[in-house]
């Protein structure tokens, strides 16, 4: 098992090439520590350019989730750049990876390198836009979790008033990404995307 430091944000505007990972059916937020079984040889090979260089990751999520080798043109171009946690190579020639989300990165192009996903980013900043907006659209996205929550007996009711009581808007998201309620996580990539 291989453990790694966890690395300091960017600052927003600061363009780099990073190692692509492209996950499949998850999208990654910042600050969010996940588990990830990588068992692909080119996804295997960013994790171990990111282990050697001792780098961020760029974790996207590609747009089909059966495809075993996704075109760059198939992978979203906004992702979370993150850091590996730990890595523990399995037995069965898969990974298990714990990566923990730092910010969103905006992919500009990718690299010509052949061996994994390499792309140059640019780090993105946290905007909220308009703060009138923003806390209207926070509150209409409570609401559809709440009703949510009220038809899904798997999610205990006591997150409502958790989610309630959130005011940075970064960090609502985040907790209602982890519901997998389909009107909120489709306001929640939209708003993740910057399309809100």
């Amino acid at each position: 098992m291989t453990t790694a430091k966890p690395r300091s944000p960017l600052a927003p505007g600061e363009t780099r090439a990073y190692p692509v990972l492209p996950l499949r059916d998850i999208v990654v937020f910042p600050h969010m520590i996940v588990p990830l079984f990588v068992g692909r040889k080119k996804s295997i090979g960013a994790l171990e350019e990111v282990m050697r260089s001792d780098t961020f990751i760029l974790l996207t999520t590609q747009k089909n989730a059966s495809d075993d080798d996704p075109a760059t043109e198939a992978i979203y171009e906004v992702g979370t750049l993150a850091s590996v946690l730990q890595l523990l190579k399995l037995p069965d020639g898969t990974v298990k990876v714990l990566v923990e989300g730092a910010q969103r990165a905006k992919v500009l192009k990718y690299t010509d390198r052949s061996e994994y996903y390499e792309a140059e980013a640019v780090a993105l900043g946290d905007t909220m836009g308009e703060r009138v907006k923003a806390e209207a659209l926070a509150r209409s996205v409570t609401n559809e979790f709440e009703s949510y929550v009220k038809l899904n007996k798997k999610v205990p009711s006591e997150v409502v008033g958790v989610v309630q009581q959130i005011e940075d808007y970064a960090k609502l998201r985040r907790a209602q990404g982890t519901a997998s309620a389909p009107q909120t996580v489709r306001c929640i990539s939209w708003w993740h995307a910057g399309q809100l």
